[in-house]
């Protein structure tokens, strides 16, 4: 029995004995046949280190497919943290070496501090193999200067890198907006694509397109793998592990870059030419406020697409400027008030009232909501006198007593009367008491809504985002009633008054009051109306493609809405906006017929062209300077709206400067627009070019034999009899840079001094 039991536990120890060699066994095969792959990649990975390769990003086009904004390899200066590590220099002598990093940079104009490179040595966004650029796009002898001194800098390399290239300069800056590093907080609320995750060191769109289409300008970062030994020394590079660079897709834009040049200069012309006039004395004597015109914006559209042809906005900035990172003091002056907000894009984020232009959705109530024909407002072709004030019916004070009856008179600008005024001839001459008289109409009579003006603004798009493909785009403002209300009860002390006046329904009959635009709403406004009410969300990007040519997403036209115009009344209304142009009485007359007043002597035989100005009143500055115009008004192919700050009437100045655009559009006159080295080559040839128009300009039979081709030395501007400069290779058209430089009103007087 003894026995028997003795034999039964070896064998119960025997099985137990052979379990636990099986179960070692099979952990060693699992161990060696199932995970020896993943212990090869965690052993790797205890040896390796990556390092990032930034991918460049995406080029944009213009429509016509010339590139604006590209990439280009400059020199950086770089800093090797495990390398400065290794040199095992003390706290003194790293000091002392980054001091003279930091003098030498600021000596080839790039400003740094050392500060600033201890911030970046220590920024846990740069891993210790990283060689983390201090200084970008710096000059060839900074890099010769360090190349020469390895043991001097130890950690301190000279490498290429791709950086933003804006090849027109500050030309569309707005538009096509800049990039710099992503910050900690764009790091935590940006959801990337796939693919395209951040770092703190990467580059990102803060603005315009940049920032709109980050996502699809953006390319995929590729993958160094370098192995290390235990000190951190690089050992060498898999490059079976290598994984390049995918650049980002290339969007183009529906701006064409030629019309958008014109645009600017014009713009810029304009508000220095308002600069230079003296404003006329009040009526009651006062000194008038000076026209200081700190900015302005223009838009042209095409109402039959909605496609953005061009957007200026003045002062504007170089994005070039943003390559490297802007300094405190650049950044603090380009968005310092003091300086107009060079980065503020007024064509969409700018707010104004928008005057009489505003007059056209006023009429659009009357007629569609049948005000005309009821009480004081006569019938639409019912002609009658403007005295040039109004007198609200619904005031109380004593006729003797009108001068002193506060909100009770309304005036036409002068107090200027009109006589046989009816709605196609309110248009023309711009009555204000026309619309007064609809404004307090729709307001006192209980047969009309009382938001019927404001409804007829919202059916155009007016005080909302149109929806551009561009960010940082302001809603504008339409007041009514219940606005009022709501913004006192929210705010009583900054909005103490709840209440609507029939007064408050004058003002706004005429984009008074409170009544608030961009300039891109009220193009896009105009847009409807020209195209018989299609209102659109307008492209400024037309398409976006892949490197290889693939196309990824295009932008068709946008239809918001269709709101029902009477043909009629459109017929009606742009019959008086076309006699703004071409009536001697119309507002725009002498801009559109004259070169003497800025304006230009437009071919309104073969374009007749529909125009409205608009003199928005600004208390205590000068007057904003508005225009808008359609052309050819049968067959509407652009709009146009210019607006300039505190520069006078509408009349004087932004009309002019719409004429002078859209002559150059209509004749296909429209000059080429010039990347920076063109400039440089104009600049270079201006004072040439100034002597060939005088001497073209003069008797020139008398003064042929005076003229040679002038002498130079190499690389220096050479001029030829016909009018052409040549500078380091480039042709300088002499007519053009005369046209772009100088006003028509200097044109005139250069000739009429040389008859």
């Amino acid at each position: 029995m003894t026995e028997e039991i003795t034999r039964y536990r070896m064998r119960v120890l025997a099985v137990v004995a052979l379990s636990m060699f099986l179960v070692l066994t099979a952990r060693l095969w699992y161990l060696q046949a199932l995970k020896s792959d993943e212990a090869k990649d965690v052993a790797t990975t205890n040896i390796t280190r990556v390092i990032n390769i930034e991918a460049p990003r995406g080029q944009i086009y213009d429509s016509s497919g010339k590139l604006l904004v590209g990439n280009r390899v400059v020199a950086s200066v770089t800093l090797n943290p495990k390398e400065i590590e290794d040199s095992e220099m003390d706290s003194k002598a790293l000091n002392e070496m980054l001091t003279e990093i930091a003098m030498e940079i600021n000596r080839s104009g790039k400003l740094i501090k050392v500060s600033d490179i201890e911030a970046m040595l220590e920024s846990s966004s740069y891993g210790p193999y990283d060689d983390i650029p201090i200084a970008v796009d710096v000059p060839e002898d900074l890099l010769v200067y360090f190349g020469e001194r390895p043991n001097l800098y130890p950690g301190v390399k000279v490498a290429d890198r791709s950086v933003r290239s804006y090849l027109y300069g500050s030309l569309a800056g707005h538009v096509l907006g800049w990039v710099g590093p992503v910050t900690s907080s764009e790091l935590s609320t940006r959801k990337p694509v796939e693919g395209k995750d951040y770092s703190l060191r990467d580059q990102i769109g803060k603005s315009g397109i940049e920032l709109m289409f980050e996502d699809d300008l953006r390319g995929k970062n590729g993958k160094k793998i370098v192995e290390v030994d235990r000190r951190g020394r690089v050992i060498r590079e898999r490059t079976d592990l290598f994984k390049p660079p995918v650049a980002g897709n290339d969007v183009h834009l529906t701006i064409d870059i030629d019309l958008q040049s014109l645009l600017e200069n014009e713009l810029e012309r304009s508000i220095y030419l308002s600069r230079e006039k003296i404003p006329e004395t009040l009526e009651d004597g006062k000194e008038a406020p000076p026209f200081i015109a700190p900015g302005g914006a223009g838009v042209i559209i095409s109402p039959k697409s909605g496609d953005i042809k061009a957007m200026a906005s003045f002062p504007t900035y170089d994005p070039n400027e943003s390559i490297g990172g802007y300094s405190v003091l650049r950044w603090n002056e380009l968005n310092d008030p003091a300086n107009d907000l060079p980065m503020f894009n007024r064509a969409i984020q700018g707010e104004y009232a928008p005057g009489s232009t505003f007059k056209v959705f006023t009429a659009h109530a009357a007629w569609h909501d049948d005000v005309f024909g009821t009480g004081r407002v006569k019938e639409a072709d019912q002609p009658l006198d403007d005295p040039g004030e109004y007198f609200l019916q619904s005031c109380r004070a004593d006729a003797a007593d009108l001068e002193t009856a506060g909100g009770c008179i309304f005036r036409n600008a002068g107090s200027k009367p009109y006589e046989n005024v009816d709605l196609i001839r309110s248009l023309t001459v711009s009555s204000d008491v026309y619309y007064y008289t609809i404004g307090e109409s729709i307001y006192i009579n209980p047969k009309h809504p009382d938001n019927a003006i404001q409804n007829a603004a919202a059916l155009y798009g007016l005080g909302m985002q149109t929806g551009v493909q561009l960010p940082f785009e302001q809603d504008g403002y339409i007041p009514t009633p219940q606005k009022r209300k709501e913004r006192h009860e929210d705010n009583p002390k900054i909005f103490p008054n709840a209440n609507w006046y029939p007064g408050d329904n004058v003002n706004i009959s005429v984009g008074q009051g409170d009544v608030l635009v961009t300039p891109l709403q009220l193009a896009n406004a105009y847009s409807t109306l020209a195209n018989g009410g299609i209102n659109v969300a307008p492209n400024i990007v037309s398409s976006v493609f892949d490197r290889n040519g693939e196309i990824l997403k295009e932008f068709g036209k946008r239809i918001k809405k269709e709101i029902e115009i009477d043909p009629d009344f459109i017929n009606r209304v742009m019959r008086g906006l076309v006699g703004v142009t071409e009536d001697i009485e119309g507002t725009a007359y002498w801009a559109f017929n004259s070169i003497a007043t800025d304006g230009a002597f437009f071919p309104l035989d073969n374009f007749p062209t529909a125009g409205k100005t608009g003199t928005a009143e600004v208390r205590g500055k000068a007057d904003s300077s508005l225009f808008a115009a359609i052309t050819p008004a049968q067959e509407p192919e652009y709009v146009i709206v210019a607006m300039l700050e505190e520069a006078g009437f509408g009349s004087a100045v932004a009309a002019p400067m719409a004429a002078r655009v859209l002559q150059k559009v209509v004749e296909d006159t429209v000059p080429e627009a010039l990347t920076t080295e063109n400039r440089y080559a104009v600049s270079a040839s201006l004072p040439l070019c100034i002597d060939w128009y005088l001497w073209r300009e003069s008797d020139s039979l008398k003064n042929l034999e005076s003229f040679s081709e002038s002498e130079v030395e190499i690389f220096g501007p050479a001029l030829s009899p016909d009018g052409t400069v040549r500078v380091r290779g480039i042709e300088i058209n002499c007519d053009q840079v005369i046209q772009s430089v100088l006003s028509p009103t200097d044109l005139l007087n250069i000739s009429q001094s040389m008859d």
